[in-house]
């Protein structure tokens, strides 16, 4: 069991979270986030093995969904794709955003650069949430986070995912020359590994919350860099600095780096422009079965 809060690595703040949980409905409709709040919802794999349950899961999709689906080769892949699908509809319908909405009514659509997206049924008595959301997972995690009024990207790794090459040499093809520097400074293989693994989430959520794909915002084009944190580690904040003049690589973002299940690092990044007076935010973290069952786990504040 993993220590109840904790923060880990030389500058990266990691929140563990004490397994203490609260069991809800997984039908019973949700408040939508308010704009203070991130919601990171996720699955393990390994514990939806009902042949019954996943038929369910396949009757809630689209046919280009339920096309894609079962043209992803390999048992594991079509079950992973499949419960990703589930988990965005299962989670955005719990909202109470209109009475109709069910997980098999939503209609998804894509930015100019992929990026999925709700696109909701138009009526002149109602509007529709400015509710964003983005996907991301590992073959033994899938994870989604919902926010309201403001641009979300996560990213989750496995805590015990290995590197072929050597992470320097991996590093300094990606990442900018202050990160190298960074991880060249950590002596320990082990720990420059997980910082390495921290730091690869970090950018990758900032880069998905853009929404302009990775040939829009190639790793190298940016750094991510810590506050000195030498007094108060728990002040320590996040921030962008881009290393090109692209108007694209915008700075005003928040991140928060979490611990799932226990095996996985998870980073978000999310707008802060729109938030009042520039506050911080807290994460509200659900464990899910979807259509079976949810555990709200204690929720962290304070992205950076």
């Amino acid at each position: 069991m993993l220590p109840y809060f904790c923060k880990l690595g030389i500058k990266m703040k990691i929140h563990c979270f004490h397994q203490k949980m609260v069991s809800t409905s997984a039908l019973s409709p949700l408040q939508l986030p308010s704009r203070m709040e991130t919601h990171l919802w996720y699955v393990l794999p390994n514990e939806v093995k009902s042949q019954s349950l996943l038929s369910q899961y396949v009757d809630l999709l689209s046919p280009p969904e339920k096309d894609h689906v079962f043209n992803m080769r390999g048992d594991e892949l079509q079950k992973s794709s499949l419960l990703a699908r589930a988990l965005v509809r299962t989670a955005i319908s719990r909202y109470q955003i209109h009475s109709c909405v069910s997980p098999k009514s939503l209609v998804f659509g894509k930015n100019a650069h992929g990026k999925p997206e709700v696109i909701w049924e138009q009526r002149n008595d109602r509007h529709p949430p400015p509710l964003h959301f983005n996907l991301s997972h590992t073959s033994s995690l899938i994870a989604c986070g919902v926010t309201v009024g403001s641009p979300i990207g996560i990213d989750v790794e496995e805590k015990q995912r290995t590197m072929k090459n050597n992470i320097l040499s991996f590093a300094k093809r990606y990442f900018s020359r202050e990160e190298v520097e960074v991880l060249s400074a950590i002596s320990d293989p082990e720990a420059q590994r997980h910082e390495f693994i921290k730091l690869w989430t970090l950018k990758e959520a900032y880069v998905k919350a853009l929404g302009i794909g990775f040939s829009g915002a190639p790793f190298n084009t940016f750094t991510i860099r810590f506050s000195d944190a030498n007094t108060n580690p728990e002040d320590s904040t996040i921030a962008i600095v881009p290393l090109e003049k692209q108007t694209n690589l915008t700075t005003n973002w928040q991140f928060a780096q979490v611990e799932l299940a226990g095996s996985h690092y998870a980073a978000i990044c999310r707008q802060k422009d729109d938030l009042p007076g520039g506050g911080s935010t807290k994460v509200i973290v659900r464990k899910t079965i979807p259509l079976i069952e949810e555990h709200r786990i204690d929720s962290i504040n304070n992205l950076t």
